[in-house]
């Protein structure tokens, strides 16, 4: 509810520079398309392999889509859309079997619809600086398994999960075209679980449901099309 807050705040703040500023009176309708790709490194416990929302996401990449609906010279409204894969790490698959193992593991994948407001000031003859807060869902699949550790068998069922989801970032804009930016994108869906773990004679079957914090940030380059 804080961050809803904050968010909600942010673009208040956007539509009120806009709307004062000299530059902002006169309307010039305009659409926009771009495309990005770039790093996605996770945070926190989205990261973490101890806490006890641990994720053991590794950096993975993204690939998107934006789309810009110009309301005034310096205020823009945003719809993106992100696709972000992130692995798993040996350490964090390793605590869950107790050791060393072989087998496949899966990875965190994560679709981020998102829409909101961009506002943008000039940076000398060439370059543009804009802002961007917005908000939307986050649509993500959790990671399967199967693996072998300690003539033990482990295996992990992917589910996928809905929740709302906000998003910050800042950028350059080079000659109308080329830009590079920086976003925090964050959520926290909820998974099913089940996990099964076989040996010999015996095998366990878990079930539940879990909260996964999931942030990242992206550092993206993109071209306007």
């Amino acid at each position: 509810m804080r961050m809803h807050r904050v968010l909600i705040a942010m673009v208040v703040c956007m539509v009120v520079c806009a709307v004062v500023s000299p530059r902002a009176t006169a309307q010039i309708p305009s659409v926009s398309l771009s495309i990005t790709g770039g790093l996605a490194m996770p945070m926190g416990d989205f990261a973490s392999t101890s806490s006890t929302q641990s994720g053991g996401a590794t950096t993975g990449f993204s690939a998107g889509l934006n789309l810009d609906i110009s309301l005034v010279p310096m205020l823009t409204v945003v719809g993106s859309f992100s696709y972000v894969s992130n692995g798993i790490s040996d350490e964090y698959v390793e605590s869950l079997t107790g050791g060393s193992y072989s087998g496949d593991v899966g990875s965190w994948t994560t679709i981020w619809p998102m829409v909101g407001i961009k506002y943008s000031a000039g940076l000398g003859p060439v370059a543009t600086i804009y802002f961007t807060g917005q908000g939307g869902l986050v649509l993500g699949s959790s990671p399967d398994a199967d693996v072998t550790s300690g003539g033990f068998q482990y295996s992990y069922k992917s589910f996928s999960s809905s929740a709302f989801a906000y998003g910050f970032g800042a950028g350059v804009k080079i000659g109308g075209k080329f830009f590079v930016e920086i976003k925090l994108l964050g959520a926290q869906p909820e998974y099913d679980l089940e996990a099964t773990a076989s040996g010999p004679g015996f095998t366990s079957t878990f079930t539940g449901k879990y909260d996964q914090p999931t942030s990242i940030i992206q550092l993206n380059a993109g071209i306007s099309l």
